[in-house]
């Protein structure tokens, strides 16, 4: 099973616990005082909105940690985070983070595009 990008021992079905990934996406990762910055954007290509993520959450983490492990990024240093991932974040936000990422993760639940970038 691969949750945020992170491999889990099938042995954990398909209900591996937060505390677990939490655990995967903080080991080794220093996320202070980064910004991290997504832009969403239409399936032709409209950029939407530009949202800045609150520091110290885990949607802030696990962004941070998937740009860092993710593909090439564009000329702008922008990176296309997928669905499956961040549904995944979103999931997990949710729960540990509450109302300080509340209305972002509404958003990273939609169908638009993302974009991130890690400065």
């Amino acid at each position: 099973m691969f949750v945020c990008g992170y491999h889990f021992p099938a042995d954990m079905g398909n209900d591996v616990s937060f505390d677990k990934v939490i655990e995967k996406v903080e080991e080794g990762l220093d996320a202070a005082g980064k910004t991290v910055v997504l832009t969403s954007e239409t399936r032709e290509g409209v950029q939407l909105e530009e949202i800045s993520v609150a520091e110290g959450t885990f949607a802030h983490k696990a962004l941070v940690d998937y740009y860092a492990n993710s593909d090439v990024a564009d000329k702008d240093g922008f990176k296309m985070i997928y669905y499956t991932n961040k549904y995944q974040i979103s999931e997990i936000s949710k729960t540990v983070d509450g109302e300080a990422t509340k209305e972002l993760c509404k958003k990273l639940d939609d169908m638009n595009l993302y974009r991130i970038k890690v400065a």
